[in-house]
């Protein structure tokens, strides 16, 4: 086991880091107390002090345009570069802490994006999000880009609710976009460094600047980001090859851009980015199992855990996935007087191999082995108009003002490939089928009378079946969209967004048995040998307008209505030649949406709220149904719930009380609901003909509230340059459920998290230096739980309180 010792202070223990952090935090709280009643309030008082309470005007492309926040129709929060920075934020986990209903559950290599409660299942690799992602204007639809470009940003958009009109189809639920710094036509430099318990230590290096002044500009930047996993395997101290511990990773990369300035009107941007992850497993604690399911593991493993929160595992089989992206991009803008033009291109491969241990117990039962490459290569061209006088230039009606108005038109092309794809399902037929029995309670609980006889006397390793499902699928998307502003009256504007739009894919299976003997268990289970392809066509048109009203330029409302819609397609995570466990049909979704976006206190308090409501027909659902096999928890298939919706009211606001105090804070109240859902998936223990009626009831992984309030303190002390810095931010959620069967056993109670730093800097200079500290309370919370077997449950945990400490320069 390595060390907790923290790299700024040798000999000092994680335990007595963080009573010191506390002191800390305290003499911090003490000083704000004497510096507020110095100055009597007044931070002008305040000797040194030159910094500015106005919030400053943020731009933002949402829209495939420049506009101010203020000017876009949609539910958004935005997070500036300085705030990344300041914040330590190095994915997007930790950067959705400051937006309302919106998160990103990811532990190892299981990762789910989540907006407004509509979430997907992580082990289905054709199955896209509801919750885009696009990087530098680039969408893409595989999970572990979501984890990748998080270094080097100029700032992250999250925009809630449905983004197809600018974005493509499979946004229906919103969007999440990073957009990476440029080159720079001064010499820039920053630079950061992480390193503390759990022997976390993130390294970040960018550096910019004029390489032939006024003709080519350039930006190199990389990161190396590694951690040890936070849960410890009892069976490593018995199995050779098994893994010491889950839930660390090992990520690195690296981006080199060129820009060119001045060819002949046009500006030409080339990237490169490689980016590597290696996630070292889930890390699943047993949390609930029978006394013959304990005794049964327990001879593989005498240390087996069963207790809940103590992040321990007992696990035989290696656990984790090891990913390569490489990213091409270039970027030309043309400008034609008040015109413009872009064209935006990108080739992106991702190359992934994984294993895991499929019983997620010591008892050598069942892994497995996968891998695939995906590459796309997407084609966007744009036309940005000027501002034009009237309607798209007529000027007046009927006697009547037109106003102004412009628009932005373009075609959107995108090929995506999953290729070389496998997965490789091995059974040891003993100790699966003792497991099985052990989890029904007896061997008469078995389906298959007389097998589990055949095998009493065997040990591991001796009868094992095999079986290699290998998925191809090929999707080609073209589309025209268009976004329209219109600037009737002096303080009404009418937006719209339209795009109209066509894909055609294709998909092969192959699944075969490995094994020399005929399959006994396999197809029980409901794995059969098959082969099966199917094509698809869809055309898919969606839309959204919005009214905007600004009685003053503080005061901006909208309403706004889109409808959206999220693609069909197949199942990769299927067993069998059946119809509906390979192919899944369209979801559509209607949002009605009134914003608020306001300053106030002469533009010191930014307050920007959001009432929505979002209805989702044939709202698509990965499940297992149990009635479709006999040994196991059931087949995996993709079905369309019939109704759903979520409706509720979501908010941020920042408010610079004090030159030294910044207030940040974000409300989320969303109420989810499956309007009708008959055939969801039941608990494995409480299977019924036909799946489980969950009309009526919440989405999962989905907790009704989620609030958060940050402060950020900067204290001049005196004249020396100096600042006392310190943040606290206070995380609050209500119950959840954490598995898509909806089980009232497996609930995960609401609780508060409070993350908080304390440090110096000096910003003439550019340093600063911090402790941080993330978890304070030691919450004990769980991502995922899910059954292993009837009546065995599994959790997947959360981060335990993290310490550690940070140093950034910015040049």
């Amino acid at each position: 086991m390595k060390s907790n010792y923290w790299f700024f202070v040798p000999g000092v223990t994680a335990k007595q880091l963080y009573i010191l952090v506390l002191a800390l935090m305290s003499l911090c709280i003490n000083t704000l107390v004497f510096a507020a009643e110095l100055t009597g309030g007044d931070p002008s008082k305040i000797q040194g002090n030159k910094r500015s309470r106005t919030i400053e005007e943020v731009i933002v492309t949402a829209q495939k345009r420049d506009q101010a926040v203020q000017d876009v129709p949609i539910s958004l929060s935005v997070m500036t570069s300085d705030f990344i920075v300041e914040q330590g934020i190095s994915d997007l986990a930790s950067a959705l802490l400051f937006v309302p209903n919106v998160k990103i559950t990811a532990a190892g290599f299981f990762a789910a994006p989540n907006s407004r409660g509509f979430t997907f299942n992580n082990n289905n690799k054709a199955f896209e999000p509801p919750l885009g992602l696009a990087i530098d204007g680039i969408p893409y639809t595989r999970i572990p880009y979501f984890l990748a470009a998080t270094f080097d940003l100029q700032r992250i958009e999250v925009l809630r609710g449905p983004q197809g009109t600018t974005f493509g189809k499979n946004t229906t639920a919103g969007l999440i976009h990073m957009i990476t710094n440029d080159p720079s036509e001064e010499l820039t430099a920053q630079f950061s460094h992480q390193q503390g318990e759990l022997d976390r230590q993130r390294t970040e290096l960018a550096v910019g600047g004029p390489l032939f002044e006024g003709v080519l500009d350039f930006r190199l930047a990389g990161f190396v980001d590694e951690r040890e996993g936070y849960v410890r395997n009892t069976t490593a101290r018995l199995v050779d090859s098994a893994q010491d511990r889950f839930l660390g990773y090992s990520r690195d990369g690296f981006r080199a851009k060129l820009a060119f300035k001045d060819l002949g009107q046009s500006h030409l941007k080339l990237t490169y980015e490689e980016v590597n992850l290696d996630d070292f497993g889930t890390g699943l604690e047993l949390i609930r199992a029978s006394a013959e399911v304990r005794d049964f593991l327990r001879a593989f493993d005498p240390g087996t855990d069963f207790e809940q929160g103590n992040l321990t595992a007992s696990m035989d089989y290696p656990d984790g996935r090891q990913v390569n992206i490489k990213t091409y991009l270039a970027q030309w803008d043309l400008d034609m007087g008040e015109w413009s033009a872009t064209a935006l291109a990108g080739h992106s491969r991702l190359e992934q191999f994984l294993e895991a241990d499929l019983d997620f117990s010591p008892a050598p039962a069942s892994f497995t082995q996968g891998g695939d490459s995906s590459p796309s290569d997407t084609l966007e061209l744009k036309l940005v108009s000027p501002t034009m006088a009237g309607l798209f230039g007529i000027d007046q009606l009927w006697g009547a003002d037109l106003g102004n108005s412009d628009f932005v038109a373009g075609v959107f092309y995108q090929k995506r490939i999953i290729g070389d794809s496998y997965f490789r399902f091995v059974y040891d037929l003993p100790v699966f089928l003792g497991l099985t029995a052990a989890a029904a309670g007896s061997q008469e609980g078995l389906s298959i009378p007389g097998v589990f006889e055949l095998f009493p006397a065997q040990s591991a390793g001796v009868l094992l079946e095999d079986v290699t499902q290998t998925f191809e699928q090929r999707a080609e998307s073209l589309s025209a969209f268009g976004e329209f502003k219109w600037h009737f009256r002096e303080d009404w504007t009418l937006q719209a967004g339209l795009r109209y739009g066509q894909e055609d894919k294709d998909a092969q299976w192959k699944q075969y048995y490995s094994q020399p003997q005929p399959a006994v268990v396999l197809p029980q289970a409901g794995l059969e040998e098959f082969e099966a392809e199917r094509a698809m066509q869809e055309s898919q048109f969606q839309y959204k307008v919005s009214i905007n009203w600004r009685p003053s330029d503080d005061i901006s409302l909208f309403f706004h209505k889109a409808e959206a819609v999220k693609g069909g397609g197949f199942n990769a995570f299927s067993f069998r030649d059946v119809d509906d466990e390979l192919v899944f049909g369209p979801e559509y979704t209607t949002e009605y949406s009134l914003n608020a976006k306001t300053f106030w206190f002469d533009n010191t308090l930014a307050l920007n709220v959001a009432l929505y409501r979002m209805d989702v027909d044939d709202f698509q659902v990965l499940i297992r149904d149990a009635d479709r096999a006999n040994i196991g928890i059931g087949i995996a298939r993709v079905t369309n719930a019939a109704k759903a919706r979520a409706q509720g009211v979501e908010g941020d606001f920042q408010w610079r009380a004090l030159t030294w105090l910044t207030l940040v804070g974000t409300l989320g109240y969303n109420e989810t609901e499956y309007l009708n859902f008959k055939n969801n998936e039941c608990p494995a223990d409480r299977a019924e003909p036909g799946g489980c009626d969950a009309s009526g009831k919440s989405f999962p992984f989905t907790p009704k509230w989620n609030n958060t309030l940050t402060g950020l303190f900067n204290i001049p002390l005196m004249d020396s340059g100096f600042e006392m810095t310190a943040s606290f931010t206070i995380e609050q959620y209500s119950e959840q459920f954490l598995d898509i069967d909806l089980d009232d056993r497996k609930v995960q109670e609401g609780f508060i998290r409070y993350k908080a730093s304390w440090g110096l800097s000096h910003p003439e200079q550019g340093w600063s230096i911090k402790i941080v500290g993330e978890n304070l309370s030691d919450e004990r919370t769980g991502v995922r739980q899910g059954d292993l077997f009837e009546g065995i449950f599994v959790e997947l945990p959360e981060q335990p309180r993290l310490i550690y400490g940070q140093f950034t320069w910015r040049y």
